[in-house]
């Protein structure tokens, strides 16, 4: 019995291979889309957990308060992971990283920039990452010793066994190698290549030394005993700090968090300061399954109207095989069956197209996504779930529909399919363009945005504009020289040196007092510029002027300032009141005098109003250059800013224009723009698909009413208006239901932007336009082929 059910289903396959193809490849599309998107969030998901400890570990971040609301940092102070161990006994273990800024290991005269950390001995305790030469217990004891990924020992000492071998660290820190261990995996949020005892790293010595609880640039991690009492401990640390750091007031007083470990890669975009991997976002998570739940819901709803477009022809049969005395359950089966095997074609044509299109995926979705059937032990079980669920859902509904009908009735042709009313067909097609619409107005409100993005003014210039990454005191030291011998360059036109690029987040954050404050502070941002640096960007002043070599107090390191506009406005002054007026940093940094006041500008993404801001005459040790250049021969400028900067440093030369940096800001509004564009396509390919199935089973319905309607007189363009204004009904109610739901779901988005535009009625309309000019489209195939059909054709059995 089995064995026939399969040939009859071959058989139906061959017989009708139009509708054979278009159920195949509809499906198929649809599962690809949704395998594409369930590895993009498995992959998601699955960050830090491959941790022995994973449930117990969390990382302590802070909560500041600011002018308006509340700052959160990741990072924390030295002295927190010792007084978690020593004060609380829901501690179990704790552990303090850092990452190693403009890492550099030098072997002879070859020299590796990557990713490297500091820690102490508790972190390869707490984390799960497998040695693979040494002893985690003891490899980070030695002052000096050093841990190297599997990887990063091969790039530096090939084939040869690296324990023992000694390496330098920054030019002139000696190191030993004391172990080896497997690559850190990508589903890590920490992410490094090396590990350097936290002893050995003098900036961390610093601040351990001088007020380690003022000092904030530290991860602190700990192990609770009981995980839920994570809230608990929250409530004592605050007790702690009240009673213990008196030196915060009450009302600007920090507290710290407990963030799970799992929830820091998807649940950490509130967080102001760096990061050691591209961080996801829960809400893109959520909102690519949901899309990917859709489209696959489409390609079923597009299977279910084609199978019930073919049913006219197989009615005959099934009535006979009830009149054999087949069971109603036997002819279910027999069409679950047949829903079956079309799913594991679709599924056998949808995994060809996933490995065809999965390198530009990732690449789209910045992740690096594989097909791992036997190392993923969700996939192949869940892809025959998927299978299963899938043919269920697709063929349930012809499978109930078709094996209802009365044999009698049938055979005596009394007995069809209808759709008419509000028809489960019907119903379907109306969904399935309300989502195409959605969809399509998504994509359109997307782009606008982004376009209003990009035009946005930003308050500086950001054109042409070419930034020199500088990870060498030895570039800054001879900064000037190198400023005096690059100008004389024609395609260079000016040059400017700062800690931070306008496209960065400024992390360094200060609290300002001023006379007469009346014990009040404000929250700003500082970062260091130099003389040239408004004239790079375009900036101007308001107010005052800016820092001049032609002033002899303009002095690096002078305690003068520029402010902007909107740290004047929260001081309670007009730009012209704030020229001369002082203020002093309430970490003990010192006073320092107004001098200027700059228009606003952006620093970092426009999602946010420009805050407060203190520019000071500063040249970190580190930081950028930036020059703005002509268009003409940069191939050549370029190369001659390398090697003038490659005479002070080994390290690689590291540029980017300011444009690209900009547009990396925007990366996620960018690909979900991407993506929307072509969820948008395939569900609009697929609504038109389940439209030609109910267009073709209409028409089929309706082809004798077709051939009288022909001998009466009708003419081509009168069957054309009839068979198709049924469908322009279905798409008007599709759009009654899609406009409310874009428009709520398109506002919520743009919540996430200051400067956002407004979502216009003819955007929507403008979308609904497109999806009924696409409907009328697939329909007019089969209603052209109606009215041409010659009538005697159609009559003749009557």
């Amino acid at each position: 019995m089995l064995r026939n059910y399969c040939k009859i289903a071959w058989r139906n396959l061959l017989r009708n291979p139009g509708y054979s193809f278009i159920n195949i490849f509809g499906l198929a599309t649809g599962l690809a889309c949704f395998i594409l998107i369930l590895l993009f969030v498995q992959h998601e998901w699955s960050f830090d957990r491959f941790h022995a400890k994973a449930d117990g570990i969390f990382r302590v971040i802070q909560q500041r308060p600011i002018s308006k609301g509340q700052d959160y940092w990741s990072t924390t102070s030295p002295a927190l992971a010792g007084a978690l161990l020593r004060e609380f006994p829901e501690v179990k273990a704790a552990t303090t990283v850092e990452p190693a800024f403009n890492p550099l290991l030098s072997v002879g005269d070859r020299h590796f920039k990557e990713q490297g950390i500091f820690a102490d001995t508790a972190f390869l305790d707490i984390f799960t990452f497998p040695f693979l030469q040494g002893d985690p217990a003891t490899a980070l004891k030695m002052p000096n010793g050093i841990v190297l990924t599997a990887s990063m020992a091969r790039r530096i000492f090939g084939e040869q066994d690296p324990m023992g071998k000694t390496l330098l660290y920054q030019h002139d820190q000696a190191h030993i190698v004391t172990g080896i261990m497997a690559d850190v995996p990508e589903a890590s949020h920490l992410q490094f290549q090396y590990i350097l005892p936290v002893t050995a790293d003098p900036h961390y010595v610093d601040c351990s030394v001088k007020d380690p609880w003022m000092n904030n640039g530290i991860y602190t991690y700990a192990i609770l005993a009981n995980p839920a009492d994570a809230p608990q401990l929250e409530q004592k640390l605050r007790t702690y700090i009240d009673e213990h750091l008196s030196r915060w007031r009450p009302e600007d007083r920090l507290r710290f968090l407990l963030q799970p470990l799992k929830d820091i890669h998807l649940k950490s975009q509130h967080l102001d300061t760096f990061e050691f991997e591209k961080s996801g976002s829960d809400k893109s998570v959520y909102l690519f399954l949901g899309i990917g739940f859709i489209i696959l819901l489409l390609a079923c709803v597009n299977y279910t109207n084609l199978a019930v477009a073919r049913s006219a022809r197989r009615a005959q049969e099934i009535g006979m095989r009830k009149v054999a005395g087949a069971m109603r359950g036997q002819l279910m089966a027999q069409f679950l069956g047949e829903s079956l095997i079309m799913t594991v074609l679709s599924l056998v044509l949808a995994l060809g197209l996933v490995h065809l299109l999965l390198p530009f995926f990732s690449q789209l979705m910045d992740r690096s996504l594989h097909m791992d059937y036997f190392g993923n032990p969700f996939l192949v079980p869940g892809l025959l779930l998927l299978v299963l669920l899938v043919s269920l859902l697709s063929g349930s509904y012809p499978a109930f529909l078709m094996t209802a009908l009365r044999p009698a009735q049938v055979l005596k042709g009394k007995q069809g399919i209808r759709t008419g009313g509000f028809s489960l067909q019907r119903v379907l097609i109306v969904g399935q363009y309300a989502v195409s619409i959605i969809l399509v107005a998504g994509s359109f409100i997307i782009y606008r945005q982004m376009q209003l993005v990009q035009h946005q003014n930003l308050g500086y210039n950001r054109e042409q504009v070419l930034a020199i990454r500088v990870n060498d005191e030895m570039v800054s030291r001879n900064y000037s020289t190198l400023r005096k011998e690059l100008l004389s360059h024609p395609g260079i036109l000016s040059m400017s040196y700062s800690l931070y690029l306008p496209t960065a987040f400024i992390t360094n954050q200060s609290m300002l007092n001023w006379p007469g404050n009346s014990g009040e502070r404000l929250a700003t941002r500082t970062t260091g510029i130099d003389y040239d640096f408004l004239n790079v960007y375009g900036l101007s002043t308001v107010a005052g002027r800016g820092f001049s070599r032609d002033f002899g107090t303009d002095t690096l390191g002078a305690p003068i300032a520029l402010i902007n506009e909107t740290a004047v406005k929260a001081l309670g002054w007009t730009p012209e009141e704030a020229l001369g007026k002082s203020f002093d940093y309430s970490d003990g940094h010192g006073k320092r005098t107004i001098i200027g006041v700059v228009h606003d500008f952006h620093f970092n993404s426009i999602h946010h109003v420009p805050g407060p801001l203190v520019l000071t005459l500063d040249q970190a040790p580190t930081g950028y250059i930036s020059a703005r250049v002509r268009p003409e021969d940069l191939p050549r400028t370029i190369a001659l800013f390398e090697q003038a900067i490659k005479r002070y440093t080994p390290y690689p030369f590291e540029y980017q224009f300011l444009d690209d940096n900009f547009d990396q800001l925007y990366k996620k509004e960018t690909r979900l723009g991407k993506m929307f564009g072509g969820f948008t396509l395939l569900a609009i390919m697929i609504a038109s698909l389940g439209l030609f199935g109910l267009a073709a089973y209409t028409t089929e319905q309706r082809r004798k009413e077709i051939g009288v309607r022909k001998v009466l007189g009708a003419t081509v363009t009168n069957i054309v208006g009839l068979l198709s204004k049924d469908y322009i009904k279905l798409v008007f109610f599709g759009f009654i239901i899609a406009v409310p739901a874009a428009w709520y779901i398109m506002d919520k988005w743009l919540e996430d932007f200051v400067y956002r535009i407004q979502i216009q009625w003819w955007m929507l309309a403008l979308a609904g336009l497109l999806a009924l000019i696409i409907a009328l489209l697939t329909v007019s195939y089969q209603s052209v082929k109606a009215a041409l059909m010659n009538p005697v054709k159609s009559l003749k059995a009557e």
